[in-house]
């Protein structure tokens, strides 16, 4: 960053020093810095594609991931299908400001130096993180600016056009087809170690292979998005790429093939180092995040025995700032499923954060005792273990009057009591996204891994179509991958040995994560396209982005598509007498059942969205380009009451 800023300096001092002698080339565009090395804004797009603390909660934990289904979280604007534009605009401003405009200006640079060819493999490589930064927001927001874009700082052009996602997706297939067959024939050098954060660390030679395989796994996973929109289109960009000589990335390792973008605390949480989500999840983005695992993942991990668990899930403890995997538990078993709505309460270790949005008690209530509302706590606050806790409420008379003593003070009474530890607190808390593995502030961003590749091709096959492998090999493969990911690449960490080895001591399972998974992969079943669907999206834990494009184009069932107004939901009540002892995943007979609001139908009339909204500056400043494109939208489909549930090209 020190020598980029060198480097600015210096081509900005040089441009005004020969302003006299080039008055008329500088005036057409005083914005443009003509020399600078388009290596360093490799490096920033790579980084931005990844995105910081800021846009990844609000697009990554806040909006898509709730909406996938595939994690939770305590602010409720995505699963309550409601609009914000702060939450909505932050992937697409850093993605349009940060990476199109950036790459934009690399093709410029590069091609003014190519007279020779020298610069195609740079080219190559700017093209396909171009393409997939479009990849990203048309799967977001459906039709978006694609030929126009990014060409405001050096064109001028301040408002492009809208291209429809059928045209995008089928400009981004000549695009990554074009860039691999350059980096498959070019001996021309790459970007290198010193900008490419990738695969810099690779030989020239094997740079340009991997970056030609990278591109043509990114047509395997276009093509088959596009499954439902254009069967027969998507069908031949599968199985060209699946039988191009660039082969397909097949392993999860950064040391491998895989594309992986790896991160660090340099520049602290709001540098663009970090790993956002991480730095989000570990509060250092402006707080708790409240991002917690979704409930049909963590009940279908439960009623498997997903060795995953063990990574993706902690409950939180909060201790001088910082929030860490809690190991305190005397007792653990996280494959206990807690009770669903109706159902008495059991006490188990890992309770799900619910899919509501009417109040916080209908997402994380557990439970009424002595007619008050019993919370499971977002997590543990490190300060009062140990404590004893009163609950106390207002004394009333029968009349339900507050009642006053000679002062007027309002006397209270206490209902009951507990000692705040362990035993308490482990059965009362949330089960949330691990912060110190896959939540990490280091955690490296998958781009693409080698499980990816072999579920499509695992779908592909069970679709019928020629590629290689059949359903059930690949199907087999993608989760053995996706399986040894977690063990590969979120080593960091003592709690997943930690949480083994407390699961061994409460249950004598002495199986090892490896021996579980194995276990797991076992009982798969048959390789049908709703099971490889189901698999896919349970492997894309944490990438809310591509997990709700999975949901969009396949409506995987574990998310429901529509909820109904003014939904309720039935919990127990007890006294406290009759739970206060309560014993691990023993159901607590209720002493009577009550309703609670659940979810109110949002925006949409109960329905999911299927897409992000536009900022409201782009309604505003490209009015005539974003209305045209609403209007063509609409020809879709759209089951609900907003633009948001407006379906896209790729929908189902």
């Amino acid at each position: 960053m020190k020598k980029l800023s060198i480097l600015l300096f210096a081509a900005v001092l040089t441009m005004f020093s020969a302003c006299t002698d080039e008055f008329e080339k500088i005036n057409d565009n005083p914005n443009r810095v003509e020399d600078l090395d388009a290596g360093f804004q490799f490096g920033k797009v790579q980084l931005m594609y990844a995105g910081t603390g800021h846009e990844e909660w609000r697009g990554n934990l806040i909006m898509t991931g709730p909406l996938s289904g595939v994690t939770q979280c305590g602010y409720r604007t995505g699963q309550g299908f409601d609009l914000s534009d702060g939450f909505s605009e932050a992937k697409w401003s850093v993605l349009f400001i940060n990476t199109i405009k950036d790459g934009r200006d690399m093709q410029r640079t590069l091609n003014e130096n190519n007279v020779d060819g020298s610069k195609d493999v740079k080219l190559a490589q700017t093209d396909i993180m171009l393409e997939l930064s479009f990849q990203r927001l048309t799967d977001l927001y459906g039709d978006i600016p694609y030929s126009e874009a990014g060409l405001g700082f050096n064109e001028l052009n301040f408002y492009p056009a809208y291209d429809s996602q059928e045209d995008i997706y089928k400009g981004m297939v000549a695009k990554l087809r074009a860039s691999r067959d350059i980096l498959l024939t070019s001996k021309n050098d790459p970007f290198g170690d010193r900008y490419d954060l990738v695969y810099g660390h690779l030989p020239a030679e094997e740079q340009r292979q991997a970056w030609a395989r990278l591109a043509n796994s990114l047509l395997l996973r276009i093509g088959m998005r596009a499954s439902t929109a254009d069967a027969a289109w998507a069908q031949n960009v599968v199985e060209e790429a699946a039988a191009n000589a660039a082969g397909y990335i097949t392993e999860v390792d950064v040391k491998t093939s895989a594309a992986l973008l790896k991160h660090s605390t340099i520049g602290g949480a709001w540098g663009i180092h970090e790993n956002g989500s991480g730095s989000a999840i570990n509060g250092k983005a402006g707080g708790f995040a409240h991002a917690f695992l979704g409930e049909e993942y963590l009940r279908l991990a439960q009623q498997n025995k997903d060795p995953r668990l063990f990574y993706t899930a902690c409950q939180i403890i909060s201790q001088g700032g910082e929030y860490r995997a809690w190991t305190g538990q005397t007792y653990f078993n996280p494959f206990e499923e807690a009770a669903r709505p109706g159902e008495a309460w059991k006490p188990v270790i890992f309770n799900p954060l619910r899919g509501g949005a009417e109040t916080s008690f209908s997402v994380r209530g557990l439970m009424k005792a002595e007619g008050v509302d019993v919370y499971g706590d977002y997590y543990l606050n490190g300060g009062d273990m140990g404590k004893t806790k009163h609950v106390i409420i207002d004394k009333k008379d029968e009349n339900g009057d507050v009642i006053t003593d000679v002062n007027g003070d309002v006397v209270r009474d206490t209902l009951y009591s507990y000692v705040y530890d362990a035993e308490y607190a482990q059965y009362r808390t949330m089960c949330a996204i691990n912060p110190e593995t896959v939540g990490s502030r280091t955690a490296p961003t998958v781009i693409f891994g080698g499980d990816e590749a072999y579920f499509i091709l695992a779908e592909a096959a069970a679709k019928g179509w020629n590629v290689p492998g059949d359903a059930t090999s690949n199907l087999t493969k993608a989760v053995e991958l996706n399986m040894s990911k977690y063990p590969a690449l979120y080593k960091e960490s003592a709690s997943p040995a930690t949480y083994m080895e407390m699961y061994k001591e409460t249950t004598g399972d002495v199986r090892t994560y490896e021996d579980m998974a194995a276990d797991y992969i076992a009982n798969l079943g048959a390789a049908t396209v709703e099971t490889i669907q189901l698999e896919r999206w349970k492997s894309l834990f944490l990438n809310g982005y591509e997990a709700f494009a999975l949901w969009n184009r396949s409506l995987v069932s574990v998310t429901p598509v529509g909820i109904p107004y003014s939904k309720n939901i039935d919990l127990p009540e007890y006294t406290w007498e009759n739970i206060k002892d309560a014993q691990p995943g023993v159901v607590q007979t209720p002493d009577a059942f009550f309703s609670t609001p659940f979810h109110n139908g949002g925006v949409t009339g109960g329905f999911r969205p299927r897409r992000l909204d536009y900022p409201d500056r782009e309604r505003m400043n490209n009015t005539e380009h974003i209305n045209a494109a609403m209007e063509r939208q609409a020809a879709l489909g759209n089951d609900g009451d907003n633009f948001v549930s407006n379906k896209m090209w790729i929908s189902k």
